[in-house]
């Protein structure tokens, strides 16, 4: 069959979002992405990017076919040359993206969107990589797109490495072993003032408790690893809880404070507390944003999800089972 020309072809792909349970926050080199912490995430079902790749010298970073302006479009345009170069192509790749629901609102869109795109960046290149290498590429352009490689549960190494070669993710649990899911919580669809990327760097130069986060972090990684062995929910529960709960603070102590939330966040946090109180296990976790996400079993979303959606100001409650790793809708898949 006569291979279509460059100009024309393009490859696909789709990454579903992940929240950290044990929370990344801070960066030890930046311009690499390299975590200052370890992570354990769960990936979402339904929460999805969808990435189209092509060859463009123009209009290179679009969403729904419309420019992406400013930083963003940098920050992309950036990392799409970034990987071309490694693989010695000067191919102007651009994308286009698509998602079903809020970008840049503390859901965790990155993850799925750079997750997607270097997926389809390197099926488009004709690029042969394992998903632990997808998984670091993918880390460049969004930390959290790491985990987004994996379904289920996933950890995302900080690795020791100057140049990054042991900073990627690895499953911990496939989504069908466990019966996980997240009920989120919208209260607000805009996009946040302070990027995440932003924030980490204020926040690990001013906040007085920074060394404290970075401290307990490890023991926080090796307790959630047990619990996820032995399917001990209501630890996995507390877990998640107090790491959200410390990297908050720490956000909160930084000088000046940076503070995602909103009244209605912690009218959330309570009714979730409620319902451990009737004997529903429950928990709540936040990212940078003021959207919160209640983990539980699937069992149990449905009541979640009514007690959430009674909450005063909450706009709207999505629900999502834990999901599948990445994968390739148009294109050979890159990992052997």
């Amino acid at each position: 069959m006569q291979r279509v020309d460059n100009t024309e072809r393009v490859t696909k792909a789709c990454a579903c979002a992940n929240v950290a349970l044990v929370k990344y926050w801070g960066k030890r080199d930046p311009e690499a992405n390299l975590p200052a912490v370890g992570s354990i995430s769960l990936t979402l079902e339904g929460l999805e990017a969808e990435a189209t790749i092509s060859m463009r010298p123009a209009d290179r970073f679009t969403s729904r076919g419309k420019t992406v302006p400013g930083r963003a479009y940098d920050q992309m345009v950036s990392f799409l040359d970034w990987v071309a170069r490694t693989y010695d192509s000067e191919t102007p790749l651009a994308v286009n993206i698509e998602t079903n629901f809020p970008v840049a609102a503390g859901l965790a869109s990155s993850a799925a969107i750079y997750c997607a795109t270097a997926t389809a960046a390197l099926s488009f290149l004709e690029v042969s990589a394992s998903r632990r290498e997808l998984s670091a590429i993918a880390r460049r352009g969004s930390g959290s797109a790491s985990r987004s490689v994996f379904g289920g549960l996933v950890e995302w190494h900080r690795g020791t490495d100057p140049g990054g070669d042991d900073s990627f993710a690895d499953p911990l649990l496939p989504a069908e072993d466990w019966a996980l899911g997240m009920v989120v919580a919208i209260l607000d669809e805009g996009q946040k003032k302070t990027s995440s990327r932003d924030a980490m760097q204020h926040v690990a130069e001013t906040s007085p408790l920074y060394s404290g986060w970075l401290a307990a972090q490890e023991d926080d990684l090796e307790s959630m690893r047990h619990a996820i062995h032995a399917r001990d929910f209501p630890t996995v529960g507390r877990i998640t809880e107090e790491s959200t709960l410390r990297m908050h603070a720490v956000t909160m102590a930084a000088r000046p404070a940076v503070l995602y939330w909103q009244p209605a966040t912690l009218h959330v946090m309570e009714a979730v507390r409620e319902l451990r109180a009737t004997g529903l296990d429950a928990y709540f976790t936040m990212d940078a944003g003021p959207q919160v996400k209640v983990l539980c079993q699937q069992q149990d979303m449905g009541a979640v999800a009514a007690k959430l959606e009674s909450v005063p100001a909450v706009l709207r409650v999505l629900q999502a089972r834990a999901g599948s790793g990445v994968r390739v809708l148009e294109g050979k898949a890159p990992w052997k």
